[in-house]
């Protein structure tokens, strides 16, 4: 479609601009009716059919006794070779909280065709929690909206509206987003017939002339068609990013996970999700417990506490920050694989090995004096390339209990002879932080420890 602009004098309306531009054709007449205007709210244009040489749209000025004026015509032509054509009328400059009138002729047109497109609202405000993700109002001109359109800023308008109690942008808020919100542009060309038009609208008036310089010219009423309104101001909405999840203390050997205060937290088990929890002071929470059965989960060998800052209730409100994830695991107990895994089985003469299905992982013997007649300790010895921690007691210890000695890996450690005779001894894989490996169950490896007595020569 090819566009030419022509500018008139400020005292050339309709009559004049038919008179300039010259008579039309000969044979049927090549107006244009309300009909032949399509008006795409969406995208704020309009689209006009028309089978003249030329089509002229222009913006007009209408002052408060309803007189009106087109000062610029913009000028459309078909497509070479083709007798109709169809043209696109751009409407995003025009200003969406006034009232826009258009007008629309051809040279064989005795008064234009005139659109009118009525005014938004002039103040938008929009209130957003970030608490629950979701508008709480949208008011225009002080008045509720109850449906609206919004985009982000990489996106196209559509002609979707929603609203506004169902709209929920938790969605955009895991890296924030920029959406901009508007009242749905209305098209009411439906309701219309050029016979109703006629009779429902209140005329403006166009002129020959300028009634001011002209006694007693003829004003002429024209009828205009009230085809809608354009879309609403957009509202620029900025959602914040969620913060990042809390920082939280994880203690792989005494199986604790720490969560402060203020601070909520969940467990994700392979049966289901426990429901959360706030904490509103300083809580340890050892893994056992954490996975076993709850009101809403059954227990589970492993699964995920997810721990998160709390939503902000107060004011316009606050999202909760992001999960911070920890694996968890039931503490594994050591399957020893032969009889003889007992320290007691052990002799002066003969160290005794405490294996698995994975191999061995200690031996236990004993170390005498220089003379080679008492003993003087019972000796472990790491076999493995992990760490392993060892307990003497009447009972497993509790988590963090003082006692607990760590075996290195592929190393030995000696313990005195009184400290271990009458003791049952229990060792465990050793927790690693670094390897974000949890500390095993503490599984018994002698009971009631008997040092030998050496015979005398």
């Amino acid at each position: 479609m090819r566009i030419k602009r022509a500018l008139q004098g400020t005292a050339l309306t309709a009559f004049a601009a038919l008179a300039w531009f010259g008579a039309g054709s000969v044979g049927a007449k090549a107006s244009v009716s309300i009909k032949d205007v399509t008006f795409d709210e969406t995208n704020v244009k309009l689209e006009i059919s028309f089978s003249d040489p030329e089509l002229m749209v222009g913006i007009a000025k209408v002052d408060k006794s309803k007189k009106a004026k087109v000062t610029v015509w913009d000028i459309y032509e078909p497509e070479a070779g083709s007798q109709a054509g169809k043209a696109e009328i751009d409407l995003s400059k025009l200003s969406v909280v006034k009232d826009n009138y258009i007008a629309i002729t051809t040279n064989d047109m005795d008064k234009p065709l005139y659109i009118k497109l009525a005014a938004t609202a002039k103040r938008n405000k929009i209130t957003f929690h970030g608490n629950t993700a979701k508008i709480s109002d949208f008011k225009a001109d002080g008045k509720d909206v109850e449906e609206i359109e919004y985009r982000r800023t990489t996106d196209a308008w559509t002609n979707v509206s929603y609203k506004i109690a169902d709209l929920n942008f938790s969605e955009y808020q895991y890296q924030g987003a920029v959406l901009y919100i508007r009242q749905s542009g209305v098209d009411e060309l439906a309701k219309i017939t050029n016979k109703d038009a006629i009779d429902a609208y209140k005329g403006i008036q166009t002129e020959e002339v300028d009634i001011n310089t002209v006694k007693n010219a003829a004003a002429i009423n024209v009828p205009v068609y009230v085809i809608g309104k354009l879309p609403g101001k957009e509202v620029k909405l900025n959602i914040a990013k969620q913060a990042n999840g809390p920082s939280v203390p994880v203690d792989y050997k005494k199986g604790t996970v720490t969560i402060n205060k203020n601070l909520e937290y969940r467990v994700i088990k392979t049966a289901g999700v426990a429901t959360y929890e706030a904490i509103s002071s300083k809580s340890v929470k050892e893994i056992n417990d954490l996975l076993k059965a709850s009101d809403s989960v059954s227990a589970a060998s492993s699964g995920v506490i997810e721990v998160r800052k709390q939503a902000v209730t107060r004011g316009k409100g606050k999202s909760a920050s992001k999960w911070t994830r920890v694996k968890i695991e039931e503490p594994k107990t050591l399957s020893f694989s032969q009889d003889t895994q007992d320290i007691n089985t052990a002799t002066v003469d003969k160290p005794v090995t405490i294996s698995t299905t994975s191999g061995a992982i200690m031996e236990a013997g004993y170390k005498l004096n220089s003379k080679g007649t008492a003993v003087t300790h019972l000796v472990l010895t790491n076999k493995t390339s992990d760490n392993y921690e060892y307990y003497l007691g009447s009972s497993a210890p509790a988590a963090g209990d003082k006692d607990i000695k760590t075996i290195k890996n592929n190393k030995a450690v000696n313990i005195k002879q009184e400290d271990a005779s009458g003791k049952n001894v229990y060792i465990r894989l050793a927790g690693d932080k670094r390897a974000k490996r949890w500390a095993g169950a503490w599984t018994q490896a002698g009971t009631g420890i008997k040092i030998p007595v050496i015979a005398s020569k």
